[in-house]
Parts: C-alpha cells; sequence; structure tokens
C-alpha cells in the first residue's frame, strides 16, 4: 500500500485505536496500547513531510497536554525536518 500524501494515515495505520484530523496534513492519535483512561498520556503525530515527500510519526512526550478534549498541547510543535511550526489549541491547528 502506498503511504503517498494522498494516502493519510488514517488509511493505513493500525497501531492507533482513532486518528483526528487537523488539517489534510496533519493528524494525532493515541496508540492502541495505551490506557485511554490516563489522561496525562500526550498524543502522537503524523505529519506530511514536503522536504522528505512522506508520512513522518512523532510523540509529544516533551509537551504539556493542557486539554485532552478538545486537545490543547503546550508549547508549539515544530518538525525540523521541513519547518512545519504551529500550536494544538481548542482542537485546531494554529500555524505559528
Amino acid at each position: 500500500m502506498s503511504h503517498d500524501r494522498n494516502n493519510p494515515p488514517p488509511s493505513w495505520c493500525t497501531w492507533w485505536a482513532d486518528l483526528t484530523r487537523l488539517t489534510d496534513e496533519i493528524f494525532y492519535g493515541w496508540p492502541r496500547n495505551e490506557d485511554p483512561r490516563d489522561d496525562e498520556l500526550n498524543p502522537w503525530f503524523w505529519h506530511w513531510c514536503p522536504a522528505q515527500g512522506r508520512w513522518n510519526g512523532a510523540a509529544t512526550t516533551n509537551h504539556t497536554l493542557v486539554s485532552r478534549d478538545p486537545l490543547h498541547l503546550e508549547p508549539s510543535l515544530l518538525w525540523p525536518c521541513c519547518g512545519t511550526h504551529g500550536f494544538v489549541r481548542d482542537g485546531q491547528w494554529v500555524p505559528a
């Protein structure tokens, strides 16, 4: 199965129970093996990296989970591979 930009993670990633779309290029979810009742666990993210031409997964273990629903993380997220940078606040992606 191709993992190109037109085939985002919800169509092939099976190790998350659910993936939520923030933008066409950014999705997040919690791994299946984590206890969904544990509000201290941070989500993992997939983002489309135009510099690498692929979907990249990343943990947010160094971020503070302010709210799980709607999702709010601090500080901002930055992917050095391509420079994608922004905040997740009130369940929305806010470009930095």
